[in-house]
């Protein structure tokens, strides 16, 4: 499971807390998922790493260097030492073996219990689990427009790349970049790695399959869990889009597409009156000769499908996918009504499925074909599909981020409960809870499930 962390450093400029660093200050970098009160000789057994041991002494070591070693070797980040009762300094010998060994030490005022430490602590963490939770939420909503545009495969990826601060590209074994052309062949081929990371020069590289390419996003920087997740849902909606541009319907579309915006899009105001204009995709025979019969010479016709530009205020009806509105004649641009018969196109699953038009809608849910996405779901949850608790449980503690805490209080039980039931999800589904492409894709499978 991946566990939010803290730089020391933010929590020792936290002013109200008064903590001082006595030694390892080129260690405050170093992050802390949680503050730990211990007054044992040796607390190594009960420590797993990126602590902040918090200690008064109450039953100081004999052995000094020996106790910091410890520390040091269970992976503890940081200690901090309270003053007062037991001490009214921290010790020298403390200080000696904390500054001969590299380990940051902190001196806690008598003025700040250890619980107010803690409870900073939680507050940053907090902090950037919801500044994280912003960020994937923003970054869905970007992602899901790009698809919606004319060439959306590239405005994926370029959303992805400004999003993320990344360079993103999808290639395949034939024109990867030679310094990752052996792990893009491996993750191609499905024979290799699900998806593989490495440094490659200065860049922190990931690459992960995208039907026959590969999207491979690299940056000096690795990517969080956050930002892992904002690739997981790139990695959904690439999938969907090349399917879509490879199959025959997708050809169709862009064929009628062309004959609608190139041929016709002078003279849109003699025509349909002064804008706003939608763009309007459907199949249905009687949809067609309804739009053909008033607004014939914008009406684009190849086999079972057609697309039409028809004013933004004309009520349609059926299964039609139905775009935003496009701009006044003088300022419609050919990309910008590109745009819209894109939309349009993108909704016209929707429409389809549920027998209504389909307007444009700010979630993932909008590109996805209702009963393709509820088969994918079926398939994802079929072990889970007898345990409604088990499905709660997933929904609440993904809802949650991760959070066990408040994974519990929204389903009002035990913390330990909800470990116990994730590890049975992670049992039964043959799942690595702790990978954001797991994550991403169980979540959109309960969104579907429904």
């Amino acid at each position: 499971m991946v566990v939010q962390t803290v730089p020391l450093k933010d929590l020792v400029a936290r002013v109200d807390l008064g903590l001082t660093v006595l030694c390892g200050a080129d260690g405050l970098d170093r992050p802390i998922r949680w503050a730990h009160v211990s007054e044992l000789e040796d607390p190594t057994p009960y420590l797993v790493g990126e602590e902040l041991l918090l200690t008064a002494g109450v039953r100081f070591p004999s052995d000094v260097p020996a106790y910091v070693a410890g520390l040091v070797s269970s992976g503890v980040s940081a200690i901090g030492f309270g003053v007062e009762p037991e001490f009214p300094t921290v010790p020298p010998s403390l200080v000696e073996a904390c500054a001969a060994q590299g380990m940051p030490l902190l001196e806690v005022p008598p003025s700040t219990p250890f619980l107010a430490v803690s409870q900073a602590l939680g507050a940053l963490l907090a902090e950037i689990a919801v500044r994280e939770q912003r960020m994937l939420a923003d970054s869905q909503r970007a992602l899901t427009r790009a698809a919606t545009r004319v060439r959306p495969v590239e405005s994926v990826l370029t959303t992805l790349a400004v999003v993320l601060n990344c360079r993103a590209d999808l290639v395949d074994a034939r024109n990867a970049p030679e310094d990752v052309s052996s792990l893009v062949a491996r993750v191609a081929s499905g024979t290799g790695p699900r998806s593989a990371s490495a440094q490659v020069g200065e860049d922190h590289v990931t690459l992960d399959p995208v039907e026959s390419a590969v999207l491979v996003v690299r940056r000096p920087a690795p990517l969080s869990a956050a930002e892992r997740a904002v690739v997981a849902v790139a990695l959904a909606l690439l999938g969907l889009l090349r399917r879509d541009v490879e199959s025959e319907r997708g050809q169709i579309a862009r064929l009628a597409a062309s004959a609608v915006l190139r041929s016709e899009v002078s003279g849109l105001a003699g025509v349909l009156g002064p804008g706003p204009y939608r763009a309007v995709a459907g199949e249905s025979r009687a949809d067609y000769d309804v739009l053909a019969q008033r607004y014939g010479p914008l009406v684009s016709k190849a086999e079972d499908e057609f697309l039409a530009l028809v004013p933004a205020g004309f009520a349609v009806s059926g299964p039609v996918g139905v775009s935003s509105p496009v701009a006044e004649p003088a300022a419609a641009s050919t990309s910008a009504i590109d745009s819209a018969v894109a939309e349009a196109r993108a909704l016209l699953p929707r429409a389809l499925a549920t027998g209504s038009p389909a307007f444009p809608a700010s979630d993932l849910s909008s590109l996805v074909d209702p009963v393709a996405a509820r088969a994918f779901a079926r398939r994802e949850l079929a072990a889970l599909l007898g345990r409604p608790e088990l499905i709660e449980t997933l929904r609440a503690w993904l809802g949650q981020h991760g959070s066990w805490d408040r994974a519990a209080t929204v389903l009002g039980v035990h913390r330990n409960s909800v470990r116990h039931r994730i590890a049975h999800v992670e049992r039964l589904l043959g799942r690595d809870l702790g990978s954001a492409d797991a994550r991403a894709s169980l979540w959109l499978s309960l969104t579907w499930l429904d």
